[in-house]
């Protein structure tokens, strides 16, 4: 067990994101733009499909170690009702989603969105695969592989908890807001794990750092990149992260993945922002967070309260 992070504690407490006393009845009287909601999405589909990342991971050396896999075990779980708790409030707010347009109400079974996320996930086609045998071949070539898939998911969480701060900043929906803050408690307990992780394997090895340090600059991509199209990842990084606030908050990312062994100057996050500014300029949001913009990504606005 890693000295920075208590595993014990967070296997016995891992649970089902808390969601007692949210104002479910309170969603639909107040606002939800265009852009909220179609970046939600996006943040309902990486949730949803983390089993796909943790499917990749166990086919590496990352499945021998009995610590990674009781977190994974929780993780995916966690991250499971994440999706859950986004696809709930998208239905309570009015929004139903392609290919089936399913109305998610507090009856409704679980999992929701099951067409959805087949068409997501059939829709990778043979990515699936080879992605599946990349981390094979690679786990196969080096012991150190696991110490960039640490270094990876550290990236990812700690880019997911500035993005659900993000989104609090420009929410005026209070419950939504409420939601996020809980989700992010989750997050950062995540991020903890594969951060202590990541140091870990890292400071133990000069290779690890040197390969972990060439992945993550030449192949690490923001969190959905490929599962959904680059429009949405592009949508989302803009919107949130697009103004100076949004630089200061990249900058600071790369500050905390900056700690890590061998990482020190890395501008992951702030390159990321630039790449996605190059290719969608600011000034395309507004017409992307159109009632049409979002039917033709396949998010529908069913009811009319709140504007765009």
């Amino acid at each position: 067990m890693t000295q920075d992070f208590d595993l014990d504690r967070y296997v016995r407490n891992s649970r089902a994101v808390d969601l007692s006393g949210v104002a479910w009845d309170q969603i639909s009287a107040h606002p939800v733009s265009g852009a909220e909601a179609r970046c939600l999405t996006f943040m309902m589909d990486i949730e949803t499909h983390t089993v796909m990342y943790a499917r990749d991971l166990l086919a590496t050396r990352a499945a021998f170690d009995p610590e990674v896999t009781a977190f994974m075990s929780c993780w995916i779980y966690e991250e499971f009702w994440h999706g859950e708790a986004f696809s709930r409030f998208l239905g309570e707010a009015g929004f139903t989603l392609a290919p089936d347009r399913e109305k998610v109400t507090a009856a409704s079974p679980y999992p929701t969105k099951t067409a959805r996320n087949e068409r997501i996930r059939r829709a990778l086609g043979r990515s699936v695969y080879t992605g599946h045998l990349v981390s094979m071949l690679g786990s196969a070539l080096t012991r150190d592989f696991v110490a960039i898939q640490m270094t990876w998911g550290a990236m990812n969480e700690l880019s997911a908890i500035n993005s659900y701060q993000a989104m609090i900043e420009r929410s005026a929906n209070p419950v939504l807001r409420d939601i996020l803050r809980r989700v992010i408690k989750d997050e950062r307990r995540h991020f903890a794990f594969y951060r202590a992780q990541a140091r870990m394997r890292l400071a133990r090895s000069a290779r690890a750092r040197r390969l972990a340090r060439w992945a993550m600059q030449r192949l690490w991509a923001p969190v959905g990149t490929g599962l959904r199209p680059q429009e949405e990842s592009d949508f989302a990084l803009v919107w949130l992260f697009g103004d100076d606030a949004g630089l200061d908050r990249m900058r600071r990312i790369d500050a905390t993945i900056a700690e890590l062994p061998g990482f020190a100057g890395a501008t992951l996050a702030e390159d990321a922002r630039r790449r996605s500014l190059e290719r969608m300029p600011p000034s395309r949001v507004p017409e992307l967070s159109t009632d049409g913009a979002l039917a033709r990504a396949g998010v529908h606005r069913e009811r009319r309260e709140a504007a765009a």
